[in-house]
């Protein structure tokens, strides 16, 4: 499994569930099936472009608390304010930390440039 992949899919788990919904619920409001719902939640597959867009509207989530909140949780990156202030408190994980940024950069050129995504 995608560590990545399964990050994400922890992150939609409490969402939905922070936001009171079951699984057949956000399936109904993205047009997905309750399987796939499933299986993005447990890691088992990755996540499109167009279904991250849906799932983001439906539980009214931001790139920042997928992507970003657990790195800075831990300490392993420090968000500062302003414009690409990012530090690094252990170098042993910048090659995780710039595939997880390469990542979201991707996501967040796509989401722009779809107008589907609102």
């Amino acid at each position: 499994m995608d560590d990545f992949a399964v990050k994400i899919g922890e992150k939609i788990k409490e969402a939905r569930i922070g936001n009171g919904f079951t699984q057949e619920e956000l399936a109904e409001m993205t047009e997905l099936s309750v399987n796939h719902i499933s299986k993005l939640e447990r890691g088992v597959c990755s996540v499109s472009l167009k279904n991250f867009c849906k799932i983001c509207k439906a539980l009214h989530l931001s790139l920042h608390e997928i992507v970003y909140q657990d790195l800075a949780a831990s300490g392993t990156i420090v968000l500062d304010d302003g414009p690409g202030n990012v530090s690094v408190s252990n170098m042993d994980e910048m090659t995780m930390i710039e595939s997880h940024l390469k990542q979201a950069l991707a996501v967040i050129y796509a989401v722009r440039r779809n107008e589907n995504c609102g």
